[in-house]
């Protein structure tokens, strides 16, 4: 007698399994870093060696791509959108000082956060913390001795803003009204995935008739990069 063909297989939810490899891929990275860390750490040093922050700044770069797509896969699967509240802004700033400081440290590099008046904002805490770190590590990237970090109002948006005194975003990317995910060689290359979703974050932030948004000059010291993240 004939044996019955097996059960046919569930369709493969591609989605589903990509998000679920980039998960474990964003654990792998994140394992990485603190190993990364704890080397920089330990080492007798005062700068580490260049290598090994070289391995901090890319691992934690994927890192941040990896969380990147997770967020976006999450926001259109969910079909919920963001998650607002209100926000101190100069908590935010310390709190992504504590994290980024020691790399930049090893770099030779400094986080300045100026003296402000107190800023509150109403956005997403854990998506725009996460394209801040991203701003954060690129501008680190480029950056001479400083990475500032600041927080302020002008008109009536929450501004976030992330300069370098490096040598600014080259004229490609400034003179683009608007920088596509795959398409845009973006500061050095890379695919502009973090700018993608910074973009796509910002404008899910709205507000009457206002819609968040980001701009990019070379307003930061010396003419350096200055990443700016508009919030109504």
């Amino acid at each position: 007698m004939r044996a019955e063909p097996a059960a046919t297989e569930a369709p493969l939810d591609f989605a589903e399994t990509l998000a679920n490899c980039i998960h474990d891929l964003k654990n792998a990275a994140g394992v990485v870093i603190q190993a990364a860390d704890a080397i920089a750490l330990n080492s007798d040093q005062p700068v580490s060696d260049p290598y090994v922050t070289t391995l901090q700044t890319e691992a934690r770069q994927i890192n941040h791509n990896l969380m990147h797509l997770l967020g976006l896969y999450k926001l259109e699967r969910s079909g919920c959108g963001i998650s607002r509240d209100i926000v101190d802004c100069n908590d935010l700033i310390l709190e992504l000082q504590a994290h980024n400081d020691p790399l930049l440290a090893a770099r030779g590099i400094s986080f300045a956060t100026p003296d402000v008046e107190p800023v509150e904002g109403y956005f997403d805490r854990e998506l725009v913390i996460g394209i801040l770190n991203s701003a954060v590590n690129n501008a680190q990237r480029y950056a001479r001795t400083t990475v500032c970090v600041v927080a302020g109002i002008t008109d009536g948006y929450t501004v976030l803003r992330v300069d370098d005194d490096g040598p600014g975003y080259p004229g490609e990317v400034l003179d683009a009204r608007e920088l596509e995910f795959g398409k845009t060689s973006y500061r050095g290359g890379n695919t502009g995935l973090g700018l993608f979703f910074a973009r796509r974050i910002a404008a899910m932030h709205r507000h009457r008739n206002r819609i968040g948004y980001v701009t990019l000059t070379n307003e930061g010291p010396g003419g350096g990069a200055s990443f700016r993240l508009w919030l109504p």
